[in-house]
């Protein structure tokens, strides 16, 4: 009987380190893909967006993150205004580990395709 407890609570251990690994594992992410695919993948993991209230309030931000914010990506932490245009977002696991996103085709008539990603 006691094999089998042993046993029991030795299998619901397990299930439960890897469920919780996959929840906060990074999904497959690739250089042009639709951003807004790739966030969905990254909440269904357990990757949570981290609200930036400072560029959400401010009345007076540009017209790519404003067009940003307007689509929910309230994670936004920033644009560049040169260059590629590139945009940051960022997210948080339950580990506490921040992951980076940068995205290009930030256009508001565009879809933002990620450039590239981080963690720390």
């Amino acid at each position: 009987m006691n094999k089998l407890l042993f046993s029991g609570v030795l299998v619901t251990t397990i299930f439960s380190v890897q469920f919780s690994s996959f929840a906060q594992s990074l999904p497959r992410l690739r250089r042009n893909m639709n951003y807004a695919q790739a966030r969905t993948l990254l909440i269904q993991r357990g990757w949570r967006p981290v609200p930036n209230s400072e560029q959400v309030n401010n009345p007076n931000r540009t017209g790519v993150i404003d067009s940003l914010i307007k689509k929910g990506y309230t994670e936004i932490v920033d644009c560049s205004g040169t260059g590629l245009g590139l945009c940051l977002f960022q997210f948080r696991n339950a580990r506490g580990q921040t992951l980076f996103v940068s995205t290009a085709n930030n256009e508001p008539k565009e879809q933002s395709t990620i450039y590239d990603w981080r963690i720390e």
